[in-house]
């Protein structure tokens, strides 16, 4: 009997749950469950690449606990079912029709082009019940930045800062030690651990010297890829995001312009860190649209812009940024040549402001968090 309305959202937020679980990058999250007779018999997620998808981990489940309680049931799965073969594997759409699974239930088509719409279509021309877009704007927020790589090549962009009250992300003299509270760092190194990359800028290198990993409790933590724009490799070799001893580590990338110093790109290199030359754009700094297609081209889906104004300012104008958070503390330090979060030739009018949408407000300690997803970026179908 085919499970309710009602039933197929319960299910489909159990898959979600479980997809979150993942850390499957550069792949999607996405999980599944099996229920027949209005019982589970059997769920799963796709742990990381490399490892069953989640179907597969769910079939599993299902015949250790009870042979074949997979037959006849219906399938939750968060994405849809791969349907092309490679590397000798077997697609999950097989895997469905081979299950004798009656019934699939999506959240959504994957927008992968190997996959999109043809694993719903070997569904159902292998007479199995298919229905899709099960709690679907859910399962699009989770697996956002996989979504706008398949559809765009480019990463997405989270632009991140700590500001005061009055707009500062540093005093005058560059002092920025501590801008927020450790309630709200400690959330940042959370955003660091679930990142692909994060970009900062050569100025927040020389000035604050960051190491820019994750630091999590226990010294857990995934170190995404460091990256510093650095259009004429001021980053000395010695600085911190260079000679991070954090191992395993994602390593550190250095992209700069064409005509780049090579005794000064040497000494980067024996450093550790590895140096990209990019086309300069019309000022001769690194072109932020062709940093973000580079970092996309090397599988970085979900991106964190650090610092400084200059750079989030090239990527604000480029149109690459998709979400803002910005930290606010209740701080006042004034200056008239104090930093602030985007600086660059900025909009000339306030009906050309980039506004926000899905606003979303949270407290750490006596500093509260603005987080907005840029309207423009509907297109991507994100929000």
């Amino acid at each position: 009997m085919s499970e309710s309305g009602a039933d197929d959202i319960r299910y489909m937020r159990r898959a979600l749950r479980l997809a979150r679980r993942g850390r499957t990058h550069p792949n999607p999250m996405v999980g599944a469950v099996l229920v027949k007779n209005g019982q589970v018999v059997g769920e799963g997620f796709h742990l990381r690449k490399g490892e069953p998808h989640a179907e597969t981990a769910a079939f599993a489940a299902a015949a250790a606990a009870s042979g074949e309680a997979a037959r006849g049931a219906t399938l939750y799965v968060t994405l849809e079912p791969c349907s092309f073969t490679g590397g000798g594997r077997t697609p999950c759409t097989a895997r469905c029709v081979a299950a004798g699974v009656a019934r699939v239930v999506g959240a959504m088509t994957d927008p992968d082009a190997r996959v999109s719409g043809q694993g719903f279509a070997q569904l159902r021309a292998a007479g199995v019940a298919v229905t899709v877009g099960v709690e679907e704007a859910a399962a699009r927020a989770m697996n956002r930045a996989y979504i706008k790589h398949r559809q765009t090549g480019l990463p997405y962009i989270v632009h991140k800062a700590a500001m005061t009250l009055d707009g500062k992300i540093a005093t005058e003299t560059g002092s920025s030690k501590w801008v927020t509270g450790e309630a709200a760092r400690s959330y940042v190194h959370r955003l660091r651990d679930r990142a692909d990359a994060i970009v900062v800028g050569v100025g927040t290198v020389l000035a604050d010297d960051p190491e820019l990993t994750a630091r999590l409790p226990r010294g857990n933590g995934h170190d995404p890829l460091r990256v510093i724009i650095d259009s004429r490799l001021r980053t000395p070799p010695e600085s911190r995001a260079v000679r991070v001893s954090k191992v395993p580590s994602a390593g550190t990338l250095v992209v700069t312009v064409d005509g780049a110093d090579k005794t000064k790109r040497a000494r980067l290199e024996a450093a550790g860190a590895e140096v990209v030359t990019l086309p300069a754009n019309g000022t001769g700094q690194v072109d932020a649209a062709a940093a973000a297609r580079l970092l996309a081209e090397r599988g970085a889906l979900s991106v964190l812009l650090e610092g400084g104004g200059e750079l989030a300012a090239s990527f604000w104008e480029a149109g690459l940024v998709d979400k803002a958070l910005f930290f606010i503390a209740p701080k006042i330090i004034g200056g008239r040549a104090a930093k602030t979060p985007v600086e660059g030739a900025g909009r000339t009018a306030m009906s050309k402001a980039i506004e926000l949408a899905s606003l979303k407000f949270r407290r750490f300690g006596p500093d509260v968090a603005l987080e907005g997803e840029v309207k423009e970026a509907n297109v991507y179908g994100n929000h």
